[in-house]
Order: structure tokens, then sequence, then C-alpha cells
């Protein structure tokens, strides 16, 4: 399972990828895919993706990488396609069958720019899940 999350933080904030080999050729992909149409894409809505955050890969027409939205619930990823065909690389390379754990920061280097932390065997399977609904409730705990 792809999972996602922002990690709010006054010094370093970033948004958190968790995966395995699997995820991440699903990333990869939808980068590539990016890269090749231009055309925005929701990285949190791809098969098997449990995110807490919304993120969106969208064209580098302003500042390029990552931007919270105006209301605050999600993240823009702007990138142009070579930025995008890196990360599908840099993505790939933690999906080789001979990385069992390993991660690599992703940022365009703004001044702005929230860095995107992809990673592998890293963190347990349970860190960044949406808590169990409670029993019979439909609310989360």
């Amino acid at each position: 399972m792809l999972r996602l999350g922002f990690l709010p933080s006054d010094f370093n904030p970033m948004l958190l990828i968790l995966g395995e080999a699997a995820e991440f050729r699903l990333l990869a992909a939808a980068l590539r895919r990016f890269a090749a149409s231009g055309a925005p894409q929701r990285l949190d809505r791809l098969p098997g993706a449990a995110a807490s955050v919304a993120l969106e890969l969208v064209p580098a027409d302003g500042t390029p990488g990552l931007h919270q939205w105006a209301a605050g619930d999600g993240f823009a990823w702007r990138l142009d396609p070579a930025t995008a065909n890196d990360f599908a690389a840099r993505a790939e390379r933690l999906a080789q069958p001979d990385c069992r754990a390993g991660s690599d920061l992703l940022t365009c280097g703004g001044a702005e720019d929230v860095p995107v932390k992809l990673s592998r065997g890293e963190f347990t399977e349970d860190f960044l899940a949406p808590p169990p609904l409670a029993q019979g409730s439909g609310v989360r705990q």
C-alpha cells in the first residue's frame, strides 16, 4: 500500500510517501505519464493508495515544487517534465529488488518548496495508516 501523509513542522515540514517495490513502480509510472502528457494527476488516488492528504501533480506554470492548496487540505506538486522523469527514476531505484530499505528526498530547490520524502522499509506498516473505524460508528478513532 502506498501511504502518503504530511508531517508539519516549524523547521522541517515534509510530505512522506511510504511504500514497497510495487508501490514505487506505480508512483514512477504516474510520474512518467505526467511528464509525457502534462495532464494533472491525483497521486492520492493511485490504486491501493492510503492518503491522509490530497496530492495532485500539476504543470510547473509557477514556482516548481510542493505547495499547499489555499484551502490547506492538500498539495499541488508543480513539476516540469524533466523533473518528473528524474523523480520517476529515483522512485524506480527504490523499487529495485536489491533495495530492501532506503529513502530519497525530492525537492525542486525553491525557498518555499516542501520536500517530498520517498521511503521503503524504514517505517512500520501502520505508520501513516488511517486509524481504524470505531466498531459500528462510522467514525475514526
